[in-house]
């Protein structure tokens, strides 16, 4: 069998464990604590992990590249979700998407040839958005549950798992720039969307939603600049789970000092 094709396969199965075992812990931990494991990245850590596998270390260093200024494009994604979603959810569920993937192709079109640029991007988008966000959406955060996710399991695990593998393959078809791109895909967000709107309904959906637009962009980012300077040193594999501890004792500090001025 093509080694490619055994990687792919490899990518899709620990993209769900991954995402069975965050979900569970994150299901027995308090509101904030929950976000933030929400809103840690799990297409973006495995997508990366399998570019450089598949295609080496350069071409993961090219996506990673990529991934802090597209995660300043993904912070519109989140802002028209909860926006539009004041008109009904399915409205807000299919702008935001399109949203998504109309800053997909303009990162694909123009996007920063270098990491020192894509992360000037990603911090002046992610500041304004964050404050534009939290000055302007107001949200009754004493609503959010201890248990901000729900099951099953399965819908996040065969999403998000197959959306990976879908990476890897763009990564190596149309270019690693694209699996770069595609890494801040929401897969993990859009399964947990579809879940809460069932067990919460609308308003606690966007609750969701502003945590996870404070997490999920900062984490992201975060975890591919480490990336980037650790692959070349010490290999794709070393470099991930250092990466990820990095991304832990990093952003855990920041994430909740944010919440802590967060009033509604």
């Amino acid at each position: 069998m093509d080694p490619f094709i055994v990687k792919v396969f490899l990518s899709l199965i620990t993209g769900v464990v991954f995402v069975v075992v965050s979900t569970n812990i994150a299901e027995r931990v308090s509101g904030k604590l929950g976000g933030l494991i929400v809103g840690l990245p799990s297409t973006a850590v495995i997508s990366l992990l399998f570019i450089g596998l598949t295609q080496g270390v350069a071409k993961a260093m090219i996506a990673s590249a990529i991934v802090p200024f597209s995660s300043g494009l993904y912070c519109f994604y989140f802002i028209t979700f909860l926006l539009l979603t004041k008109k009904g959810f399915s409205i807000g569920f299919i702008g935001s998407l399109i949203i998504w993937f109309l800053f997909a192709t303009i990162s694909s079109i123009y996007s920063p040839n270098s990491i020192i640029a894509s992360v000037i991007v990603w911090l002046l988008l992610e500041t304004v958005c964050i404050w534009w966000t939290v000055n302007n959406i107001h949200i009754n955060h004493s609503l959010i549950p201890k248990r901000i996710i729900s099951s099953p399991l399965w819908l996040k695990a065969i999403l998000t798992g197959s959306v990976i593998g879908l990476i890897v393959i763009i990564g190596k078809v149309a270019g690693p720039r694209w699996g770069g791109i595609f890494a801040t895909f929401p897969a993990l967000t859009i399964s947990t969307f579809l879940i809460t709107i069932k067990s919460g309904g609308v308003e606690f959906t966007r609750l969701i939603a502003k945590n996870i637009l404070i997490s999920t962009t900062t984490t992201i980012s975060i975890f591919a600049i480490l990336c980037y300077f650790l692959y070349p040193i010490i290999g794709v594999i070393l470099g991930t789970v250092l990466a990820y501890l990095g991304l832990l004792v990093i952003s855990a500090p920041f994430y909740f000092l944010v919440f802590e001025k967060i009033k509604e």
